[in-house]
């Protein structure tokens, strides 16, 4: 995003070992590409944000005004540990390949992707589909109707949001004021097979410490319940609707994320209007806002109440 540091230009500028794969696997969350990221010291950071602007009057001559105060509240926001194990056999398949730095990059390549993933799901849902998270951006917005629009679906449910992106608004955070996602340097360390025999395997690690702040509740706005059936798919009336909203709260959205099932959607909702009859377009913005789509939006909401199991892999 302009004007704000995200998750590649902190990397850059930290020069962390793992940047590189950072920038060719952070495409796959798009979110990590637009949202402002920043590190803070510890692991929570503790803000007092600004809920309601004091009420002021006018007067008439020799009168008086009442004393009035702005309403303040304190917030605490919380980072989650985020870490992975990488192994890899050194005398069975490292020392057979024939670029052995090549190799190990490659193999660190998915966990790499799926962390940054990990991360970009984490940023919607965060606790409401792992409890070991940090709470993500439907725990934190405001669901009441000044900020939320239901389309009324009750199965295979998706949601789009109006965002106001930035540093007093919402951005990412990464704790412990360290390099945001790290790499360690890879190491040689006895490993054992499912059966618990041991073999050399060149061990590293992935983690991180990430978090979400939503700093001002009017900075996020959600169109709710989007599903399948007739009546209760996205469209342009709900884009509208839940623009309307954020106008009325006195926010313009930088950014509209939705699923690419929700963007088919609001395209097939259209009607072409061109001589050659051509479909519409897919939408690429809404009253000039632009729209991100993700995968890290779920196009089954109801299903993630629980949390995901963990499998444990040998």
């Amino acid at each position: 995003m302009a004007g704000f540091p995200t998750l590649v230009d902190i990397a850059k500028l930290d020069a962390g070992s793992g940047y590189p794969v950072i920038d060719e696997t952070i495409h796959r969350s798009p979110e990590l590409e637009n949202f402002p990221a920043d590190t803070i010291d510890g692991a929570t950071m503790e803000l007092t944000v600004l809920t309601t602007l004091p009420q002021l009057n006018f007067r008439g001559a020799n009168q008086g005004v009442a004393r009035v105060k702005p309403e303040w509240s304190t917030k605490i926001f919380q980072t989650a540990i985020l870490e992975q194990q990488i192994a890899i056999d050194v005398n069975g398949v490292l020392k057979s390949s024939k670029d052995q730095a090549r190799t190990l990059v490659s193999h660190s390549k998915p966990f790499m992707g799926a962390t940054i993933k990990k991360i970009g799901q984490s940023i919607w849902y965060g606790t409401s589909y792992d409890t070991q998270s940090f709470p993500g951006l439907t725990s934190q917005y405001s669901s009441d109707v000044a900020h939320e629009v239901s389309a009324g679906g009750s199965s295979a449910l998706s949601s789009i949001w109006f965002l106001c992106l930035g540093e007093e608004h919402l951005q990412v955070l990464f704790g412990n004021n360290a390099t945001i996602l790290m790499q360690d340097d890879w190491k040689e360390e006895t490993a054992y097979d499912a059966s618990g025999n041991p073999f050399l395997a060149a061990v590293n690690w992935i983690n991180a410490r990430p978090g979400l702040r939503l700093a001002n509740k009017h900075a996020a706005i959600r169109i709710s319940g989007i599903g399948t059936a007739a009546g209760k798919t996205a469209n342009d009336s709900l884009l509208g609707a839940g623009l309307q909203l954020a106008r009325q709260l006195d926010v313009d959205p930088t950014h509209i994320f939705m699923t690419p099932r929700s963007a088919e959607q609001i395209r097939t909702s259209r009607t072409a209007v061109n001589i050659k009859g051509i479909p519409a377009p897919r939408p690429t913005d809404f009253e000039g806002i632009p729209i991100i789509e993700t995968n890290n939006l779920s196009n089954a909401e109801e299903t993630l109440t629980a949390p995901q199991a963990t499998t444990q892999v040998d």
